[in-house]
């Protein structure tokens, strides 16, 4: 097969075709999420807690209030050092706690605050009216549950699908 996805006279093989829709269908899905994002990123909610700490709020009421801080980085869209300086910034202004697991010296524990709980209800609510509008408004009620189910189907499929070989 050439490098264009083709046999050696240049036509389409079936494994190309397929993996030629598999990067438009995952083009399609990354470019409508960073333009969702853009949108929310420019509401204007965000005066209090920003739309990185807000997520760390959620993804801890989610939760239950506490994760290790190893857990919290594998729910976020950021690397580890960045959940760790963003997490001590919201320690610093109350919103989370940091405390040391009793069973583990060396982790983190860390812990939604009454101030951050409060938050993360405040423009959480906020935040879904807005998600509504953006999402409700270009997806009938069908079609959310469809594309849900799809992408809950395609993220558990990745447990039984092989990396690509090294």
């Amino acid at each position: 097969m050439t490098a264009g996805g083709g046999d050696a006279t240049g036509h389409a093989t079936g494994h190309a075709t397929g993996d030629r829709r598999a990067a438009a269908t995952w083009e399609a899905l990354f470019r409508t999420q960073a333009e969702l994002l853009r949108r929310l990123s420019d509401d204007p909610i965000w005066h209090e807690v920003s739309l990185r700490e807000y997520d760390v709020l959620f993804v801890l009421s989610r939760a239950g209030g506490a994760l290790r801080l190893r857990d919290l980085t594998r729910s976020l869209f950021l690397v580890q050092s960045s959940v760790s300086r963003l997490v001590e910034r919201m320690a610093a202004r109350g919103l989370v706690e940091r405390t040391t697991p009793p069973d583990d010296a060396r982790g983190t524990l860390v812990t939604l605050t009454a101030e951050g709980r409060r938050l993360q209800h405040d423009v959480g609510a906020r935040h879904q009216e807005a998600i509504g509008r953006y999402v409700g408004q270009g997806l009938d009620d069908d079609e959310q549950r469809e594309l849900r189910l799809l992408l809950d189907r395609l993220r558990a499929a990745q447990a039984t699908i092989d990396p690509v070989p090294r």
